[in-house]
């Protein structure tokens, strides 16, 4: 990666409400672009604002830091009333449960491995332009909640790499494995060349309770309340 990636790269951390993704200035802003065609799951939250990933046809997991605000979410051309949050406060991430199923998008599902260490992620968010452009980066470290992608110098750089900004907080991170797509993680910190994201795979359990018991609820006729905490 070059010095004037490093250069960009401060630039755009510093106006992140004017800019999307941090990309390389050697690439063309293109490819970006094309590979973010590819993650439709990846949606710009509006109302809460921030980003999310939808993991099921009625469900978006996103930071808990964007979870607040007017109960509804636009995405594409639709808005999408939220029926209840579920927030998870060790790992600051939140679910947030739709009342109809979104049809612009394609969901994908959550990573259940434990061998993220090392691997290459696809990270997509959309800034303040609106368009959404993804990047690849690696995992470099990870423990029992987290994982951590650091921005690389030099040849270290993916041809593709791509950093956050601010405004992308709840961005997701995908994982591809045997040509099948995963959310690996949430987007919760950025703090210079490093991104630390929550690990989707040691939240699948209650992740997979939060669904089935609003699923419950639901079948029972409960009236599901508009926000729980864990």
């Amino acid at each position: 990666m070059t010095s004037s990636f490093l250069a960009a790269a401060c630039a755009c951390l510093c106006a992140w409400p004017a800019l999307a993704l941090v990309t390389r200035t050697d690439r063309d802003d293109a490819e970006y672009l094309e590979l973010a065609s590819h993650y439709t799951s990846a949606l710009r939250l509006t109302a809460p604002a921030g980003e999310g990933v939808l993991i099921a046809p009625r469900w978006i997991l996103t930071s808990a830091a964007r979870s607040k605000g007017p109960a509804r979410v636009r995405i594409g051309e639709r808005d999408h009333a939220i029926q209840a949050t579920y927030a998870h406060a060790e790992s600051g991430v939140a679910l947030l449960l739709l009342k109809e199923a979104v049809t612009a998008a394609e969901a994908t599902p959550i990573y259940r491995g434990a061998d993220e260490a090392g691997k290459g992620v696809v990270i997509a968010g959309h800034g303040g332009d609106g368009r959404r452009r993804a990047g690849i980066n690696t995992v470099d470290r990870v423990d029992a909640r987290t994982l951590e992608v650091r921005i690389r110098k030099g040849d270290d750089a993916s041809d593709l790499q791509g950093a956050l900004t601010p405004a992308e907080i709840g961005a997701p991170a995908y994982l591809q494995v045997d040509g099948q797509r995963f959310v690996a993680g949430i987007a919760t910190t950025i703090a210079g060349d490093r991104e630390t994201y929550a690990r989707v795979s040691a939240l699948a359990d209650w992740i997979d309770g939060t669904m089935f018991r609003a699923a419950a609820d639901e079948a029972r006729g409960s009236v599901t309340p508009p926000a729980r905490h864990r």
